[in-house]
């Protein structure tokens, strides 16, 4: 049986399918993937995702930042969801709803599994970027170029509010 969403019920199994699926055959799991159905199971998988990788990175730096930004990451994959779901709709026309969007974010957060690993995270984040333009592309309906425009766009508004808003945080301003 092919799985294209997490069930919470079936949480190990559910898990491990999901995330093979969403790693290696990233079109057909965005192209049969629930466009709705709630947040559970997408924030969950994000969750346990980031969790795995906060922790394990924690642990091996011996800090435990890592799993702190993993965890606040959690909350800006909802933001980054929203800028992408604006740009995709308003530059590019996309179709795809909100709740469509932040279950691309969340299942593309599959990467986070490995990002502990030097070099390899660095390159599975790009391998992120890829799975959130398949995608977009799926489930907003747009070609693939302007799904790879929009994920761009969105990293870019993504820093230029983030960066100056965590700088002003971390300064206590």
């Amino acid at each position: 049986m092919e799985v294209y969403e997490l069930d919470t019920t079936n949480l190990i199994n559910s898990f491990i399918q999901v995330a093979k699926k969403v790693a290696i055959n990233p079109s057909d799991f965005f192209e049969n993937m629930p466009r709705e159905g709630g947040y559970t199971g997408p924030l969950t998988f994000l969750a346990i995702c980031v969790g795995i990788g906060g922790v394990i990175s924690s642990l091996l730096f011996f800090n435990p930042l890592p799993l702190l930004f993993a965890l606040i990451g959690i909350l800006f994959a909802f933001v980054g969801a929203g800028i992408l779901q604006f740009v995709t709709q308003q530059l590019f026309q996309g179709t795809g709803t909100y709740e469509g969007t932040f279950r691309v974010v969340a299942y593309a957060g599959v990467v986070s599994l490995l990002s502990w690993i030097p070099i390899i995270g660095f390159l599975l984040t790009l391998y992120g970027f890829y799975l959130q333009v398949i995608g977009i592309e799926k489930v907003h309906n747009v070609t693939k170029l302007k799904a790879f425009f929009a994920v761009i766009i969105t990293l870019v508004i993504y820093f230029l509010v983030m960066v100056p808003l965590g700088g002003m945080l971390a300064l206590g301003r």
